[in-house]
C-alpha cells in the first residue's frame, strides 16, 4: 500500500492523454537528459492508438487528490525489436513493461509496486503468459525493484547503455528459464513457449 494514502491508480483515457504524455516526457528528460526520440517514443506520440484502441495494451498511472500524475506505468504486447532476443518469446503471449516512472517527490513510497501489482493483474486478465523489460544499470534502484518485484534476468548487455533485460513467468517452469550473458546462447530460442 501506498504511504501516500492521497494517491489512486487509473487506467489512462482520452482526457488524461496529454497530461499523461507530458509526464512521460518530463521524466524521460530528467532519467535519460534526452528529449522526445520518434523512433523510441513511437507508443506515446500515438497514444491513442497504442495504449487505447489496441487490445492487450493499457497505460496506468497513478494521481493525486488533485488529479496530478506523479507515477507510470505502461503494458504492451512485446514487439519482438529487440535483436539481441530475437526468437526468446512467443510474441502472441509475452507483455512489456515501460514508461515506469514515478516523480522523484514520491519514490520509496510504494507507487511503483501499486502500479506494478496492477499491470500485473491486467497482464493476467490479458491472457499473457509472461512479462518482459528492460533496465538500465545506472538506474538508481531499478533493477533492485524489479528483482523484488519476482523478475529475473534474460540478458544482461552491459555495455554503455548498461541494458539488463528481465522476465517475470506466471506459471515458472525451470525448464523454460535460464540466465544468458551476452553471446552465450545455448539454443535458447526453441524452448520459449513453444
Amino acid at each position: 500500500m501506498s504511504i501516500y494514502t492521497g494517491v489512486f491508480l487509473a487506467r489512462v483515457g482520452d482526457s488524461e492523454i496529454r497530461p499523461a504524455t507530458e509526464f512521460a516526457f518530463k521524466m524521460i528528460k530528467e532519467v535519460y537528459g534526452r528529449g522526445i526520440n520518434p523512433v523510441w517514443d513511437h507508443d506515446l506520440l500515438n497514444f491513442e492508438e497504442v495504449y487505447i484502441n489496441t487490445q492487450g495494451n493499457t497505460f496506468l498511472a497513478a494521481f493525486t487528490e488533485d488529479n496530478q500524475i506523479v507515477g507510470t506505468l505502461a503494458v504492451r504486447r512485446y514487439d519482438g525489436r529487440i535483436q539481441a532476443l530475437e526468437g526468446y518469446y512467443d510474441l502472441n503471449v509475452t507483455a512489456e513493461l515501460a514508461k515506469c516512472f514515478v516523480d522523484k517527490r514520491y519514490r520509496r513510497t510504494g507507487i511503483g509496486s501499486l502500479l506494478f501489482n496492477e499491470a500485473e493483474q491486467f497482464c493476467k486478465r490479458s491472457g499473457y503468459k509472461l512479462i518482459y523489460l528492460h533496465t538500465h544499470m545506472h538506474l538508481p534502484g531499478a533493477f533492485e525493484f524489479w528483482q523484488s518485484q519476482g523478475f529475473k534476468v534474460r540478458l544482461n548487455e552491459g555495455g554503455t547503455r548498461q541494458t539488463v533485460h528481465m522476465e517475470k513467468f506466471f506459471k515458472f517452469d525451470d525448464r523454460y528459464h535460464q540466465n544468458i550473458e551476452c553471446g552465450q546462447n545455448q539454443n535458447f530460442k526453441e524452448k520459449i513457449l513453444r
